[in-house]
């Protein structure tokens, strides 16, 4: 079959996610031969001069009303995004003809943690991996979309944690950059006074409280769980990474107020001039970078002192669409190597083509690419579980509350594996 390519000046844009909906009635392997109008869903668009409304209306102008692209943007929170993309599947899964054609979200933007659950409850159509050319991408996102050797998703933007620092605040005390957890620890308990944090980052009882403590967990050594899926994390190593992030809050230079903290609370205190170091995102470089920031020229970035959580969004084809090859087009659009780059350029999106992280001049214009680069090339997937909301959601309960008292942290941390052990059937 032969698959138009996006390039030249028709198509300068590119961006989105994915979503589904149950595909009652629809065969996963129908050819990508119907073409219409679509539905794509994001979650809001807070970049630059809204980017990718932009390159939404870049498509509809070239493909008119014929293949017209709708966009809706669902919530911020991952966790809601999430929700309301399984509710939409469900709902279409007991739904009638009419409505399942009308309702349907074609393109869908998907976290990276989601390929597998989406995958096995039918969501998502597979994609021919040749025809998306994805030899192009970096490998981790495309493993990370590949479920039993099929590819559900295409990575469209790509993330890794990055250690933010107070370039001026380690320089007068003569420290250097960490580049283990416990020097990290060191440092920010040392510099740490009065209203100025040591660290901050992601604590809030969401996916950003997973992340963060299985970064802290990989830091020491430790699993979750392991390649055959049992359940380690009551393992010396593991505890050991909720310990030390537990004694951080218990000694003050982890501030008990960011237990409730999300990406952008942990980026004000770190903007305002609050903290030492933050755990953010690539995004927050521009935020920070801005002229009215209080700390612009006054930080730098480096990778995590372990590995970092890969992040990122992926688009993939509901199974209840029935235009795939207008959703499909739209993908490689959005997934184009020019696209991806305007995208870099003015909202800060981590890119998936692999050949842009040696572009010399997006390497003069941002010089922290090579930081994301090589944490790119560290970064580990999170338990990939067709059960992984419930994982999710015991090691924010569990992490949560040892977080909040040291000295529960064996309590917590047993509780949490034989949680984990019923949820996943793990032993």
């Amino acid at each position: 079959m032969t698959v138009r390519r996006w390039c030249g000046p028709r198509f300068v844009l590119a961006v989105l996610l994915v979503l589904t909906g149950c595909a009652r009635g629809q065969d996963p392997a129908a050819r990508f031969d119907q073409e219409g109008p679509i539905v794509f869903t994001d979650g809001p668009d807070t970049s630059n001069n809204r980017q990718i409304k932009q390159l939404v209306k870049a498509w509809n102008d070239v493909r008119g009303s014929d293949e017209r692209v709708t966009f809706v943007e669902l919530s911020y929170a991952t966790d809601d995004h999430r929700a309301q993309l399984r509710a939409r599947a469900q709902d279409l899964a007991v739904a009638d003809p009419e409505k399942f054609r009308e309702q349907c979200y074609d393109v869908v933007t998907l976290d990276v943690i989601w390929a597998t659950e989406f995958a096995e409850a039918g969501y998502l159509v597979p994609l021919d991996g040749a025809e998306l050319d994805v030899d192009l991408f970096l490998r981790e996102p495309v493993r990370a979309v590949t479920v039993n050797g099929r590819l559900w998703a295409v990575p469209w933007r790509t993330d890794a944690g990055l250690l933010y620092y107070r370039t001026d605040l380690l320089d007068k005390a003569g420290k250097q950059v960490p580049t283990t957890w416990a020097e990290l620890a060191a440092v920010a308990d040392e510099l740490a006074e009065g209203d100025l944090a040591g660290y901050v980052g992601q604590f809030g009882r969401y996916e950003g409280l997973t992340v963060n403590a299985v970064e802290w967990i990989w830091g020491a050594g430790g699993e979750v769980l392991a390649p055959d899926g049992s359940v380690v994390v009551d393992e010396p190593a593991a505890r050991e990474g909720i310990e030390m992030l537990a004694r951080g809050v218990e000694d003050g230079w982890i501030p008990r107020t960011a237990l409730g903290y999300d990406e952008e609370r942990s980026l004000d205190a770190f903007r305002q001039g609050g903290a030492v170091f933050m755990r953010n995102w690539p995004y927050a470089y521009r935020r920070l970078e801005d002229g009215n920031s209080p700390v612009s020229g006054k930080f730098g970035v480096a990778s995590l002192p372990g590995p970092s959580a890969l992040g990122g969004w992926n688009l993939g084809i509901s199974s209840c669409s029935t235009h795939r090859r207008t959703a499909q087009d739209f993908i490689q659009f959005l997934t184009s190597k020019d696209n991806q780059r305007r995208l870099f350029q003015t909202a800060g999106f981590g890119p998936t083509i692999a050949s842009l992280y040696s572009d010399l001049d997006l390497g003069r214009q941002f010089p922290y690419l090579e930081v994301l680069k090589h944490s790119l090339r560290t970064a580990r997937n999170r338990p990939a579980t067709p059960q992984y909301e419930d994982v999710s959601e015991e090691i924010q309960e569990h992490v949560g509350d040892a977080l909040e008292r040291v000295d529960s942290v064996d309590d917590r941390v047993e509780d949490l594996a034989e949680e984990l052990t019923t949820v996943t059937g793990g032993g």
